[in-house]
This record gives C-alpha cells, structure tokens and sequence, in this order.
C-alpha cells in the first residue's frame, strides 16, 4: 500500500502489563498487513526467521485504518475532507496481524495457558505456531484459548491473526450542500452484530476500513486445571428498606483435565470472606452459588448504595473469587459492582384497561411478564405492552385506570428524574481507551447527565461502562438494530443472539446499566424479539427489557431541527424521551482545529461534509434575526452560543416544568460527537464545552430556578434526595447598564426530588429595549442557583444592541488551590457588561488551548462591578507554562491569570 513508512526508531518492541495476579495484557509487538500482499510471500509466516519488515506497526487495540494512520499512510481523517481520500476498498480486503512473542519470565512451566481475545471485526481465524486455533464472527463476542499444548516455553511463537471484512460493507454515505445529509446507514445492516453506523450516518461519515481489526485488548492468563467464568453478582435490597441489602454470587466452574478435582471456591468481598467445597468429574462443568441464606455474612447491614449522578455517590465493591486446586490458587477473577435495585413503573394493558405498575424484575424471579409483540397503542406514537401475568410477585398495581403510560426508572426505590444524551460512537475510529474516554464521563458528571443511552451498541465495550459505573451514568442499552422499515434486518439471527448473549454476561454485573432495548426506533423482527427476550430472562433477572426504544411506553422522538424555545413547552415536553435534538455550533478555535483555514468562511462544504446539515436554515436564520449578520467565522460562532445555550436549557426546562406531571426523562440528540462535527454536541470531540453544554448545566444543576417560557411561571426543580426549607426565591430585571428596574422573592421549601412552585413572573412598564431576567436561588448567604435570561421588548427577540457595547475588562485572583482543581474569581472592572463569558486554559507561549480542561462556569453576564467565583478541573494538566483566559462576546481574548 502506498504512504509514508514510520521511523526506524519507533518502539515496538513487545511488552506485557501484569493487570492481575494471572493475567497479562499484551500491549505492543504486534504487525499489520493486508493478506493479499501476504500472500505473495513465499516464507513460512510461522517462521522464526521470517521478516516483517514491510509490515506495519499494529496499533493494538485499535482498528485496521487506526494504525494506517500512525503509520503516516493516511492523513487525519477527521480534518477537513481527508476523509474523502482514504479508499473504500479498505473494508473489503483481509488482513493479518502477526505476533511473534515469548512468555512472560517465570511463566508457563506447570502452568495451563489461555489466550483471551476482548473483541475483533468483524471476523477472525486465529492461528498459533500453525496451529488453527478457532474463529470469532460479530464484534462483540469474547473468546478464550487454550493454548497450553501449543505453546513453545523456551522459543518464540506466532501468532497470526486474520481479520475479514463483513459481508456487506455498503456504500459509504457522505454530507455536501448539494446532496444534503445523505441516507443513515445502508448494507452493513445486514451484518449487524457490528458498527452498523461506520458505513456512515447523519453525524458521521463513512469510516473507510468499517473499523474492523482487533479493536479489543488480548491477554495472556495463566490458571490450574480449574477455572471458573460467567460469574454474576445480584444485590437485592428489602425495598422500602435501604439499609439491608443481600448479595447472592453465582459462577460456573470448569475442570478442564481428566482427573476428578475436589476444590475450594472463596469469595472476599472487603472484609467478608465466603467459601464452599465443589468435587468436580473429570472435564466437568458444574454451575455453583454462593448465598446469603446458607452464608450470613453476605447480608449487608447499612451498605454503601450505587447511586445515579445527583442522586448519591456511585458506591462500588469489588469481589475476589479464587478457586484453589488442593492448596493451589487455580484462578482468581475479579468483579467490580455495586449494591442497588432497579425497579419500574410503566404502563401496560390488561383488558379493556390501562393499568399502572410498580415493576421490579428481581422479584418476578425471571418470568416474562409483558408481551411486546400484542402491544395497545393509547397516544399518537405511543404504545403499551400486553400484560401476561398480572399475579407475579414482580407487579404491584399503582392505578387501575390510567392515563399515563410512560416509563419511570426507581433505583432503590427512588424515581430518576432522567436527563443526559445519545451516544452514536463514542469515538468513530473505535480509539476508546479509557484515559481518552473518561474527559467525556467527566463532562456529562459535570453537566448534571444520570443517562447515556448506548445507542445501538457503538460504544459496548469495558471501558465505557466501569466509566459509567464510577460516575454515576445510568446506561440504556441498545442491541445492534436500528429503524424499523427505514434499515436494514440483520440476516443472521444466531449470529446476533451469540453476540448479544455474550454481551448480557460480560457487562451484567455493571450497576450502570438499567435497560436492555433491542433497536434503534422500532420493534425486533418478531422471531428475534421472542429470543432476546428469553434470553434477557435467563441470562439478566435484574434488569427490564424494553422493546422499542421511541414508542413503547416512550414519547415519540424528535424534532432534531432548531424550534424556538416556546415549542418545547407547547409541543415537544412530557413522557420520556430517547432523542430530542438541536443543533450545537463549536467555537471558532474548535473549528479551526478540523477545518482548513480557506474553508472555515463563508459557510462551505466543509462544514456541510461535517454535518451541518442543509446548512441548518432555521438555526443559522434565528442567529441572523437576533444578532445580525456575520462577518466572518468568530462573529458568527460566538452569536451561535447564545442559540446553543438558550436552546439546550429551554429543551431540559422544559421537561423540569412538567416533572412527574407524567414527565419523566428526556435525552438528549446527541450529548457527544464520535468526531469533529457540526450539529448535536455538548461539547467538541477533544473536549471544549459549549454554549450547549452550559445551558444544558444550567437547567441540570441539582437546585434549580427557571422561568416557563410558555406561562411565565417562576418554579424551582431540586433533583435531589434532600429538602431544603427556607429558600429564598429572586427575581431581578436588570437593563443593558446593569441598573436593577425591578425585583421580587418569596421563601419557599424545596420539596426533594421535585418541583415547587414560586411565583408569576411581572414586567415592569416602559421596559427597555433590552433586558436581563435574572433569577436566584438562595439558603441563607449561599446562592444555589443563578440563571439567566436575555430578554428584549420587541415581539422577535433583537438584540442588535450587544453589538455596540464597548469592550469589558476583567481581573483575576485565585482563591484556592487543591489536587487537580483551582479555585479563582473574575470581576469586571470596566464600565460595560460582558457577555458570554467563557474562559479557556492556554499555553503561555503558544496561546494553544489545553483540554481537557472543565470550568464550572461558563457563558454567563458579569455587569460592572460583579464578581463570580469559578473552579477548573485539571484533569492532570500540569499548570507550569500555562494561563487562564477570558473571552466574551464584546471581547477577544484577554489573559486573566498566570499560573
């Protein structure tokens, strides 16, 4: 293949992490070519003396077109049109990776060896010292060597690797302002369990090589002749009761040698330690429990409960299990969950009736107690399943006759006021290590998100769910389907449930996911829905299984255009929602990071190839209108964060307004960008948070003051498992001066977990024609909220007026410095408001932008005079050589501190 070959001086060189007691992650060494050009070598592949020298240095984990591009043959896809330039043949063509590697020292002798594979695509054969050693088809399905007997202990062995292409790659799809946002997805359907959206979609393109490879971790592990796997924690609480919980551990053991073993299996939980005596036949397989009713230590007095974000810390235990061989340590696994209970309420049929239920999978003991397939449709869009049992222990009637049916998640018993975002992808490239994925945890944490919706399955892999697991995202996840007579059915169902299976065990002791769904906007074909369901059932008693993910017991979807903030209240709000969108601009220095400097203005194809689509009319015309037109690329991005902020919030607000009025969750249309992209986005793929992202915290924020756009009304949202008595409610009307025209409060009790109340709004007469609506939550001295709103007297919102403000000036002080995080205050020292603030941490010396770097506060009004105190999060950011910045929209940016 044609490109530029790396150095020389390149490392590597293979190595192994110990990541456990038997378990070794291999983290280089690897080679990469296509299997044509491997084919006309004549060498033995298995050679120790064969030469890679034309290969290319894999990037492990990672896909095909990932260590192309290391390898300097591709230029970065993600900027501007490079993407364009990388041939689609890629996801048609085999490749073969070859490791040639010996044992970790001391490791081996007296031993039983496995290799463990985490994930490939889309197929694979894996061949060892020319021995075939089996096959994985789907991404998403794990496998496990024995490799004892095939190993050389003293000499080098090889590996070989080969990867082939799904079957249906599809054409890839692409964006232009002529031919609009293009279809989303196409052939790759066909072959799901994979990354159905890499063929490309409304917010990605088509990602040339349909990131195939071996995209998961591979180990070396070392054990007896006894192993153990498929080990499942459930925790279950005595609901009302919290302060009792029992922890049941189930796992199959396997005796893999022909001689009878009597075993010790010992389970430490922290300070509690657990064992049973398990006689195993030869080569035997034997499913064994530990539980709290013949072992008293696993009930817990007082435990530390999983919480979703807002709700409570997200407490975590882990579980040792070792199996001892006679006095040998045969194995050890180590499982990582967290001690809570989900339960649901919904609506289902029974009859002539809409009834609503309490139901909580755990106590139904794995019975299938809803038919999806013989649903009732009660709203326009919305549907309701068939009750099957209405006797099971796992169902409780809240109302006999009712009129709502939408979903609400309980966890421990408590209803989630749900709020967070659609993930595509969590990376188009599959690059999802966990130290590139946790800035994005760390953002939707920040934010006030409890919800990532997995969506159709992109993002299945560890990392992404013990992130969510330790901040507190509760995960919907979808299966690899998506709309229901738009895409494509899968053509192999053995294929998907093997896959789907194998996911359900890996990642069912994660106490972040809280739903199984099967599809993307619609139902499973009826054949698979039956064997999901079952297999759900079986594999998962703790969890629900939703049959669609936009119309059973859901608000249907959408709109994902610009609407104007009052639509959200009048149309849009209520139910839960899975996909609400609108758009989400970047900044101009985020932009001019991926767009080439003669494409970044005008408006080009550029912009159109990174999803803005139709060049978003409504949005761009709503800029215009509000603020006038642009001169060039800095004018309109900072005018399109007043839009993304006001927007983002108006979309969440809008859904506080109407909390638990049969309103119960919505997510957002995307809350992250699997590339630099244009459209639906809290925040950019390398981590900078826009007006979206502030407007979205602003309405996200634990105690809450907001203004309905529809009535007027002053309410307040606390979103928390604590009620505050005696707050202070205020409402400021402040002119473009920063002289206060009118003010009102009133003391209120914030009642937990939900809305109260304050007053009506009230508008002075002659009002300016411009304005701020400031609102303010106080305790005592302490300010629980602020939450502002630009306002202007003419019936379409003008505000021309910011244009011809005079420039602000700031200073700085830092208040406090601790590990990882700084503590300062900004002032504005000048005679003129500044607005939309935002601050960035940069280089000193080369004024570059560090990320990720989190600022609690951002795009907010500091009139003359006032002061806001803010926090940076560092995120291991050494601050030697950097600076503080500040930036609004009346100013360019100016240093504030040296730090």
């Amino acid at each position: 293949m044609e490109g530029v070959r790396p150095s020389d001086e390149k490392d590597n060189q293979l190595s192994f992490q110990q990541v456990e007691e038997n378990k070794y992650l291999i983290e280089k060494g690897w080679k990469l070519s296509c299997k044509e050009e491997v084919q006309f070598n004549s060498a033995n592949i298995f050679n120790s003396d064969y030469s890679t020298t034309d290969w290319y240095d894999a990037t492990v984990p990672g896909t095909v077109l990932t260590t192309l591009l290391n390898e300097g043959v591709y230029a970065d896809p993600y900027y501007g049109l490079n993407n364009l330039l990388i041939p689609d043949s890629l996801s048609r063509m085999e490749w073969v990776y070859r490791l040639s590697f010996k044992l970790p020292k001391g490791r081996g002798q007296g031993e039983r060896v496995w290799l463990d594979f985490s994930g490939i695509n889309y197929e694979a054969d894996f061949i060892l010292n020319s021995t075939k050693l089996g096959g994985i088809k789907g991404a998403f399905k794990q496998k496990r060597f024995d490799v004892t007997e095939i190993l050389r202990n003293e000499t080098e062995n090889v590996l070989v690797v080969n990867i082939k292409p799904p079957r249906n790659p599809g054409i890839p799809h692409e964006q232009s302002e002529l031919a609009g946002r293009g279809p989303n997805g196409g052939q790759l359907c066909l072959d799901g369990p994979t990354f159905i959206s890499s063929e490309g979609w409304d917010w990605i393109p088509g990602i040339r090589d349909r990131n195939i490879g071996i995209w998961q971790n591979v180990y070396l592990e070392f054990t007896g002749d006894v192993t153990t796997q498929d080990i499942q924690v459930i925790t279950d609480l005595t609901l009302p009761d919290t302060t009792r919980a029992e922890v049941s551990i189930y796992a199959t053991l396997l005796n893999h040698s022909n001689r009878a073993k009597k075993v010790r299996v010992l389970g430490k939980i922290e300070e509690v330690e657990v064992e049973k005596m398990i006689n195993l036949k030869p080569f035997e397989k034997k499913n064994i429990s530990l539980l709290p009713d013949s072992f008293p230590d696993l009930k817990f007095k007082n435990p530390r409960l999983w919480w979703p974000n807002g709700y409570g810390n997200p407490e975590l235990y882990s579980l040792k299990l070792h199996v001892f061989d006679e006095r040998s340590l045969s194995d050890v696994e180590n499982v990582r969950f967290g001690i809570r209970e989900f339960s649901y309420e919904l609506g289902v049929s029974e009859g002539s009736k809409i009834k609503r239920v309490d139901y909580n999978p755990l106590l139904a003991d794995g019975e299938i107690l809803f038919d999806n397939v013989n649903r009732v449709n009660v709203h326009e869009g919305t549907s309701v399943p068939t009750l099957i049992n209405a006797s099971s222990d796992g169902l409780k009637v809240l109302e006999e006759d009712s009129e709502n049916p939408f979903f609400t998640i309980k966890v421990n018993g408590v209803p989630i006021f749900i709020r967070g975002g659609n993930w595509g992808m969590d990376d188009g490239m599959k690059r999802v290590s966990r130290e590139r994925l946790e800035p994005y945890f760390q953002l939707h944490e920040t934010v006030g998100f409890n919800m990532i919706r997995n969506w159709t399955g992109e993002s299945t892999q560890k990392s992404f769910y013990e992130l969510a697991d330790e901040y507190g995202m509760l995960i919907w996840n979808d299966f690899w389907l998506s709309t229901e007579g738009y895409n494509l059915n899968v053509n192999d169902y053995d294929l998907f449930m093997e896959n789907a299976t194998d996911v359900v065990k890996r990642y069912r002791n994660h106490p972040s996911i809280v739903v199984w769904c099967p599809r993307n906007e619609g139902f499973a074909p009826e054949k698979l829905e039956k064997r999901i369901i079952k297999m759900i059932s079986e594999e998962d008693e703790s969890r629900h299984y939703i049959g669609n993910s936009r119309n059973l017991n859901l608000k249907p979807s959408g709109p994902w255009d610009y609407v104007p903030p009052v639509k959200y209240y009048d149309e849009i709000s209520g139910g839960f929602s899975t996909e609400v969108g609108t758009p989400s601009l970047p900044t101009a220095a985020s932009m001019r990071k991926f767009i080439p400097e003669a494409d970044q203005w005008p408006i080009s194809d550029t912009w159109h190839y990174h999803d803005f689509h139709r060049g978003q009319p409504e949005y761009v015309k709503e800029i215009r209108e509000r603020f006038g037109k642009s001169s060039n690329l800095d004018e309109f991005a900072q005018k399109a964060q007043f839009i993304n902020y006001e927007s983002y919030r108006a979309l969440f607000e809008s859904w506080n307004s109407k909390m638990w009025d049969n309103a119960s969750g919505v997510l957002l249309w995307m809350s992250h960008p699997a590339w630099p992209s244009m459209v639906w986005q809290t925040y950019s793929w390398d981590y900078e948070a826009f007006g979206s992202y502030y407007g979205s915290k602003a309405a996200c924020e634990p105690f809450h003051i907001q203004r309905n756009e529809d009535d007027g009304r002053i309410v307040a949202i606390n979103s928390t498992r604590r009620t505050i008595e005696g707050v202070t409610a205020r409402m400021k009307i402040i002119d473009l001066n920063g002289e206060e025209i009118f003010t009102k409060k009133k003391r209120i009790d914030l009642k937990k977990n939900d809305k109260t109340d304050c007053f009506q709004s009230e508008k002075p007469d002659n009002l300016p024609g411009v304005y701020l609506l400031r609102l303010e939550l106080f305790e005592g001295d302490d300010r629980l909220s602020v939450n502002e709103y630009w306002q202007s007297s003419s019936d379409k919102g003008r505000f021309k007026a910011f244009n011809d403000l005079s420039g602000a000036a700031f200073s700085g002080k830092i208040e406090s410095v601790t590990d990882g995080t700084i503590g300062f205050t900004i002032e504005n020292i000048s005679e003129s408001p500044a607005l939309n603030v935002k601050f960035n941490l940069r280089d000193k010396t080369s004024n570059e932008i560090q990320l990720p770097a989190i600022f609690t506060e951002g795009y907010f009004t500091l009139f003359p005079g006032e002061s806001r105190f803010v926090e940076l999060e560092l995120n291991d950011l050494s601050i030697e050589d950097l600076k503080i910045t500040v930036e609004s929209y009346n100013n360019k940016t100016q240093a504030l501190i040296a730090l």
